[in-house]
């Protein structure tokens, strides 16, 4: 059979949706692939996250290979040459193509799709703006149009996967997806694009991140000319690179494990017929165990008296204190993961960050602060974690302190009306990623800070007293500074946190191992 060759393609990604349009009113979805190839099994990358998923779609790498988080493509632009996007490597086949990618998630933009290529990136803050973009550029017949939508995984995390909201925005975006089709009949180009719709990833409770079916199963959808009317047997989000590549006339490079893994699954070109290496992934709950209720047998406040705690936020899909204490006011959106070293684990920073006004005692006397920070060395810049002082203005007249992670190096800064003085701890060089324990106890009896990495005493170093007498503020930030411009403005940081436990007085080796008796260590 003579290989069919499209002058389009279009992929449409819906972030977070999984294959929960399954329980949907998808009406477009179901229209347009009718005579289509779907699978509503199509296996997303491990993890579950986004920028490792539309990094494996648009460069056709897995997250071992590409190596993107979304806090470095919040950050950084993408210039691997020797692992181009499928932009690159259409525009080094068609010259004068136009290319269009358009997102909600501006990181894509940012930091997966290169910027030297003459691509037409487009941003939008919600998904209702991006549409007329979307739209516009259709009609200009793009050679090859990217488009991500992504208040669907907003949903997710604000109402959970599968509820009502998430559902209504599934429905929501079906309608979008429909009038994107409507448009290439209108333009004359739909029977000659390939049309996909996927998701990245889907989700459980209020995150996702982890590998449980909820999480790792996505919906697939292809429509076009040649494509078969038949369910996909293995599929995975990495493999949408191959697909754009033959479907507009390319040649699909050989299979890589150390480079493009991206592959065309069987039952969608009756013209293919290079075998599918499928390799079975090992199904796992990336969950250790769910937090313990504060009060019960195995619960925080059964080794630690409730007293004792000036804060204790778990992030299980939620903001709350458990101490009872604090309420906290939301700045943009906080998402969870299910991920977390206790069940789901929190991401602040650019997205979403919060800050209380119950905490004006914290720092007036001795204080700890620990914490579980999960490890991205590819964030370069610093990412304040909480704190009651503004970071990048430090010298600023104010008492209090941030507590930051750096690229190698944890950081506990405190200041007074007349000095302040930053105090560095690298992090394990053995440590590479993941979840690293950090306590940093401020002693004011002793006029020093310890600080322990996974229980054990790392290091002392003497303050000076002048930098100890008060260290409160009226508001303390979880997630950013009292600038509120360390992530968000200065360094467009993205970083995740579980178990922010803050405690009233300093601890000592014996407390370090009372909370790792608490975590079952």
């Amino acid at each position: 059979m003579t290989r069919k060759i499209y002058n389009y393609c279009a992929v449409i990604g819906v972030d977070g949706m999984g294959n929960y349009n399954r329980q949907a009113n998808t009406p477009n979805m179901d229209r347009i692939f009718a005579d289509g190839a779907t699978s509503y099994f199509t296996l997303s990358m491990d993890p579950t996250i986004s920028a490792e998923n539309w990094g494996a779609m648009l460069l056709g790498a897995t997250p071992v290979v590409h190596g993107l988080t979304n806090g470095w493509i919040s950050q950084n632009e993408y210039t691997n040459k020797a692992l181009p996007s499928v932009f690159t490597r259409l525009r080094r086949a068609y010259p004068d193509a136009y290319l269009t990618s358009v997102v909600n998630w501006n990181p894509i933009n940012h930091g997966i799709v290169e910027h030297d290529v003459g691509v037409d990136l487009a941003t939008a803050d919600n998904d209702e703006l991006l549409q007329p973009m979307i739209l516009e550029r259709v009609a200009k017949k793009p050679k090859f149009l990217f488009v991500q939508f992504d208040d669907v995984d907003g949903a997710g995390h604000g109402g959970g996967y599968g509820s009502e909201r998430h559902l209504q925005q599934i429905e929501t975006s079906d309608h979008y997806i429909g009038e994107i089709w409507d448009a290439y009949e209108k333009a004359g180009i739909a029977d000659d694009t390939l049309f996909i719709v996927l998701a990245d990833h889907g989700g459980i409770r209020n995150g996702h991140g982890g590998y449980t079916e909820e999480e790792r199963f996505v919906f697939l959808g292809i429509a076009g000319g040649s494509v078969m009317h038949a369910g996909i047997p293995h599929s995975a989000t990495v493999d949408i690179a191959a697909l754009v590549l033959y479907g507009l006339g390319l040649d699909v490079p050989e299979y890589d494990a150390k480079g493009f893994t991206s592959q065309i699954p069987e039952n969608i070109f009756p013209d293919y017929d290079r075998p599918y290496r499928f390799v079975t992934p090992i199904p796992r709950d990336t969950i250790r165990r769910e937090t313990p209720a504060p009060d019960g047998e195995n619960g925080l406040f059964r080794f630690f008296p409730k007293d004792d705690l000036a804060l204790a936020m778990c992030f299980d899909n939620d903001l709350t204190d458990a101490t009872g204490k604090c309420s906290f006011k939301e700045y943009n959106t906080v998402k969870f993961y299910s991920n977390g070293v206790n069940g789901a684990c929190a991401e602040m920073g650019l997205t979403g960050f919060v800050s209380t006004e119950d905490m004006k005692d914290v720092g007036k006397g001795s204080f700890t602060v620990a914490v579980w920070l999960n490890v991205d060395r590819s964030i370069h810049e610093d990412c304040v974690v909480c704190g009651n002082r503004d970071w990048w203005w430090g010298s600023r007249n104010a008492n209090g302190f941030t507590f930051v992670q750096k690229n190698n190096d944890t950081v506990l800064s405190l200041g007074c009306p007349t000095d302040h003085d930053d105090f560095i701890t690298p992090l394990p060089e053995d440590v590479e990623s993941g979840w690293v324990h950090i306590i940093a106890a401020v002693d004011k009896e002793k006029n020093e800070l310890r600080v322990y990495t996974d229980f054990a005493f790392t290091r002392s170093m003497p303050v000076n007293p002048v930098l100890l007498a008060d260290n409160s503020a009226p508001t303390f930030f979880v997630g950013n500074d009292a600038g509120m411009e360390s992530n968000t403005k200065e360094f467009p940081n993205i970083f995740r946190l579980d178990d922010l436990f803050i405690f009233n007085q300093a601890f000592t080796d014996e407390d370090a191992e009372r909370l790792k008796a608490y975590y079952g260590l």
